[in-house]
């Protein structure tokens, strides 16, 4: 299939490379406004360069596009392509705004959407899922996320869209911490309500987003969840994911997964990107374009609606409802 880039900025690069590490695929062009990122990225990969998103769209040997760019465009790039006839593979978030969400889920074919929660496919998180499966650890009884971070004013600066509500949607949870919260959603199923509090500790002045956001889930199926997410700590750490059952504790801890305090499986390297990020990507955009996943919008909706219920409670000071 041929694989079109949007946006060659920060991530853009990493779903190259994804893409070359796949047999299934190959890029085919890379597409940006900034005429030296589209130039530069064409020529590393032997591709056609856009700078113009419609005429992309226009080239019929284009199957594929990955809409890598700041956050506000994703939600009309997304439709643009799906109209277009082409398959999206979309970065996260897909939409910055619930009514977005929910005009995607329900007027287009959300099958042809897939979805970047690259965390998915790291190795503990595929062998949590299948101890999980196999075995009977009892009631689940919850879930924790931890995810501190470091994020200065140098960062928000890189990119005019960072650090605003209308651009960037929000802050450390949109942005940085969504992943570990989707493996919360993914293991402990729908919440049912969710209480939650937002503060900006460490860019007053910089951001006009949250640097620190926590909450607390109840799910659906008797459990709870609590979760915390920063940019305001001294450094870049691997977030941290504990799903508590009667009989055992699952901890993700340092790319590593434990049992009851017994590690069982290592995350291991060859990252592309950053490590804390985890390396999920190549096997993430393998999955889909060998058919291995058949990820699409509708599988994160239960992640999507607790991360639009947490900003409603923050902002509102209650409690919400889903």
């Amino acid at each position: 299939m041929n694989a079109c880039i949007v946006g060659f900025g920060c991530i853009g690069p990493v779903h190259a490379i994804s893409i070359k590490h796949t047999d299934c695929a190959t890029v085919y062009a890379i597409c940006d406004i900034n005429k030296k990122r589209a130039d530069k990225g064409a020529e590393e990969y032997g591709a056609k360069a856009y700078y113009d998103y419609d005429e992309c769209l226009n080239d019929e040997n284009i199957d594929t596009v990955h809409i890598c760019t700041p956050h506000y465009l994703h939600f009309e790039m997304v439709k643009k392509a799906l109209e277009a006839g082409k398959r999206v593979v979309c970065e996260k978030p897909v939409t910055i705004k619930k009514e977005e969400f929910k005009i995607l889920l329900e007027n287009y074919d959300v099958s042809k959407i897939f979805p970047i929660i690259q965390n998915r496919t790291n190795a503990c998180i595929v062998k949590m899922k299948e101890l999980i499966s196999s075995n009977d650890y009892g009631k689940l009884k919850g879930a924790k996320g931890l995810v501190t971070w470091h994020r200065d004013e140098g960062y928000y600066n890189s990119e005019d869209w960072r650090g605003k509500k209308e651009t960037e949607g929000g802050g450390v949870l949109i942005n940085q911490s969504v992943h570990t919260l989707d493996l919360m959603m993914l293991f402990c199923g729908k919440a049912k309500s969710v209480e939650a509090t937002m503060k900006n500790y460490s860019l007053k002045g910089v951001i006009e987003v949250e640097d620190t956001v926590d909450a607390f889930i109840q799910y659906e199926n008797g459990s709870t969840g609590i979760f915390y997410a920063t940019n305001a700590y001294a450094d870049n750490s691997s977030a941290q994911l504990e799903i508590e059952f009667e009989n055992a504790r699952l901890s993700y801890i340092d790319r590593k997964l434990f049992v009851n305090g017994e590690c069982v499986c290592e995350d291991g390297d060859g990252f592309i990107g950053k490590n804390y990020w985890g390396k999920g990507h190549a096997n993430t955009i393998n999955d889909f374009y060998t058919g291995k996943s058949k990820l699409s919008l509708a599988d994160i909706k239960n992640t999507m609606d607790a991360m639009f219920a947490i900003y409603e409670s923050a902002e509102s000071n209650k409690p919400v409802n889903l």
